[in-house]
Formats: C-alpha cells, sequence, structure tokens
C-alpha cells in the first residue's frame, strides 16, 4: 500500500461545559471532528476519525468523488 501526505488543517476549541472531553479537533478539509479529555488525545482521536472515514470511503470506491466534493481540484489515484 502507497502512504499518501494530504495537508489538513486542524482546529482546536474548548468546550467547557464538557468535562469528560472538552477539545474538540476539527478538520475542515474532510469535515471531520472528534474530541478529548486533552489537546493531544483530540488530535490522535481526530487523526483516528479521519482514517476510519476514508477507509470507509475507500471501501465504496468513491474517495475521488469525496475528495472532489470536499474542494481538492485534482485527485489522481492508484490504490
Amino acid at each position: 500500500m502507497r502512504q499518501v501526505t494530504l495537508p489538513l488543517t486542524v482546529k482546536i476549541t474548548v468546550d467547557k461545559r464538557s468535562k469528560d472531553a472538552p477539545y474538540v479537533a476539527y478538520s475542515p478539509e474532510v469535515d471531520v471532528a472528534s474530541c478529548g479529555p486533552t489537546e493531544k488525545r483530540a488530535r490522535e482521536n481526530l487523526k483516528d476519525a479521519i482514517l476510519a472515514v476514508l477507509e470507509e470511503i475507500r471501501s465504496k470506491r468513491k474517495l475521488e468523488e469525496f475528495f472532489k466534493k470536499q474542494g481538492f481540484e485534482s485527485i489522481t489515484l492508484s490504490l
């Protein structure tokens, strides 16, 4: 399997109403969010969530369509 690196923005916010997982990590490029008790854990959870979403989309053979919908101009995938 070939490894691909995508530059993704990660926005961190803190929801002070949440005691268990106040840190929220969000990536607008793939429209995926996750949370955690610390900023580090929220980032780790976000990575896991993005990988799970992309794997599900890949299994449906819709990765190119997904990336184009997210605003990537040109995607060539050979998996």
